[in-house]
């Protein structure tokens, strides 16, 4: 199942974009995420790792895909035989950004992620965070 997710904010395009792009950011916009292990600080196609959810539920993540000059990014995560890939974008919009979100993956897994998703992007586009 595939679905989308926009959410418009006061928050330069820029600023929410370096919140993705700075993996330690994750848990300032995003309340699923305490933490985010991985070899490098910062997003780069290929890296792995892995984002510690509620409970310390650890989830491997792998970044498929980086453009930060269209600020775009698209990653793969999978816990046990759950799989699902998600694509984000940051657009400058009138007053601020809005980001992008296109989850693909199980329905069960897509339903239950997006208010989880939606409060966090509210979040990511916030300029006083």
């Amino acid at each position: 199942m595939r679905s989308s997710i926009t959410v418009t904010g006061d928050a330069d395009a820029a600023l929410a974009w370096s919140r993705y792009e700075t993996l330690s950011l994750w848990k300032t916009w995003s309340p699923q995420i305490s933490d985010v292990i991985a070899a490098s600080p910062t997003l780069a196609t290929g890296l792995t790792g892995l984002v510690v959810g509620p409970l310390g539920v650890r989830v491997p993540f792998e970044v498929l895909d980086v453009d930060a000059e269209a600020m775009e990014w698209r990653w793969h995560v999978r816990y046990g035989p759950v799989r699902a890939t998600l694509e984000h974008t940051v657009r400058p919009a009138p007053g601020g950004c809005s980001t992008g979100l296109v989850i693909d993956g199980p329905p069960v897994v897509v339903l239950g992620y997006r208010p989880l998703a939606q409060l966090a992007l509210g979040r990511l586009v916030r300029q006083d965070l």
